[in-house]
């Protein structure tokens, strides 16, 4: 793989960062990849790093040219060393949960320079969408740091292209500007700013279950690279607790390993649980009416209600005790929808759904809970799905062979 002809210009109140990517190994065609960011309050930010994007691009096509096979990854231009051992580790990590070509890619560059000096003090940016684990990671923030702290969240960057517009035919414009309004009153309450973000990331060549098991990490931080450019943290919100070590694209041993001397990753909040966050933020009035899950576009709803995901934050907010609210309707789902609740294959998500059974026993969902159980025990003995799509003679295991099943991830259609 080969990433050139690098550029950046200011277009329409956006800062557009651009690159082409050309293959080598694979037949696929060659494309531009993007990263546009809006407005922020950084100021100094233009000129705060000579090649901020370079490493934007690399976080982002070194994980594609691992998985489809690519022997190297060839980049017109100098990133970190720190990030190009991290990315190496982070491979290491994937090698190790199966389910990847070996051996890594190389990694390729310009021959090495000087470089601007980092300026100016470190500063706290953070991901929302309106999920629960970014709510939750800018609730803990405001309770653990001071405004004049330089971990205190002061901007947020919402993405177009990764749920929402992750399909080139369909930009979902229109609901990606909805989701960003409903987060309007969480900033004006926390005094944040939020930074609009586009990428075509998601329409570059895939395989099923890559971005969710093994990818999505790595892509939070790529479009974190080319969104800031001076010294700063980057919070990415944790999907799992230590209870729960799921081998997943976003893990606590892998985030960081994005990071550079510039960047520094955080993955936060993982000694939470699930229900936990959901626990606390109950407490906020204003996050539980701006809660987006839903990966569904349904209009001018932000959540469908009756996806895998809905169902679950329903019952997880019924589990504490909230019994509606306005972003789902009523927590307990109607008993038509019982059979959509615990997806198929059940992966991490087992300790998910088995975390809320006390909690709903204990309010008198005793049927409910019934057909939790059952569908747990029912998918806990059926074969796991492995990375469907990847040619097997490139992989360590085989599909009829899957890695490390006591971690309980397997791969599935995206």
């Amino acid at each position: 793989m080969i990433i050139r002809d690098l550029a950046t210009v200011e277009a329409g109140g956006e800062t557009i960062h651009s690159a082409v990517v050309v293959w080598e190994d694979q037949n696929h065609p060659e494309q531009m990849l993007s990263f546009a960011t809006g407005a922020t309050v950084d100021i100094e930010a233009s000129a705060a790093c000579a090649e901020p994007c370079t490493d934007a691009f690399l976080t982002a096509c070194f994980p594609l040219a691992a998985v489809h096979g690519e022997a190297r990854v060839k980049i017109d231009g100098r990133p970190c060393p720190m990030l190009i051992e991290g990315l190496k580790t982070a491979y290491a990590w994937w090698e190790s949960w199966g389910g990847m070509p070996a051996p890594a890619p190389a990694i390729e560059t310009a021959a090495r320079g000087s470089v601007a000096p980092l300026t100016g003090s470190r500063h706290a940016v953070a991901f929302l969408s309106g999920g629960v684990d970014g709510l939750h990671v800018l609730m803990h923030n405001r309770r653990i740091y001071r405004p004049d702290d330089p971990a205190y969240i002061r901007e947020a960057l919402f993405i177009h292209g990764f749920d929402i517009g992750k399909r080139s035919r369909n930009p979902e414009n229109e609901r990606y500007q909805m989701a960003l309004r409903r987060l309007e009153p969480i900033a004006a309450e926390t005094g944040l700013h939020l930074v609009p973000c586009r990428t075509n990331l998601r329409h570059f060549p895939s395989v099923p279950g890559f971005w969710e098991y093994r990818y999505n990490g790595a892509a939070l931080a790529a479009v974190g690279h080319a969104a800031i450019a001076r010294p700063a943290f980057l919070f990415i919100g944790a999907s799992h607790d230590p209870a729960n070590p799921v081998p997943w694209g976003s893990h606590p041993m892998l985030d960081p390993m994005f990071s550079s001397q510039r960047l520094r990753i955080i993955h936060e909040g993982s000694r939470f649980s699930r229900l936990d966050k959901v626990r606390e933020l109950s407490r906020w009035g204003t996050a539980l009416a701006s809660l987006r899950v839903c990966s569904e576009n349904v209009g001018n709803r932000a959540n469908c209600g009756g996806c895998e995901k809905c169902l679950r934050t329903r019952l997880e907010l019924l589990a504490a005790d909230v019994q509606e609210t306005s972003a789902f309707g009523p927590s307990l789902p109607p008993e038509e929808l019982w059979e959509h609740i615990v997806p198929k294959p059940i992966g991490g998500r087992a300790a998910v759904y088995e975390e809320l059974l006390p909690a709903l026993r204990a309010r008198g969902h005793l049927s409910l809970c019934r057909v939790i159980e059952e569908r747990i025990a029912r998918f806990s003995q059926e074969k796991e799905l492995n990375f469907v799509g990847l040619a097997r003679d490139g992989g360590k295991h085989r599909l009829d062979d899957p890695p490390n099943r006591s971690h309980n991830a397997p791969w599935s259609i995206d």
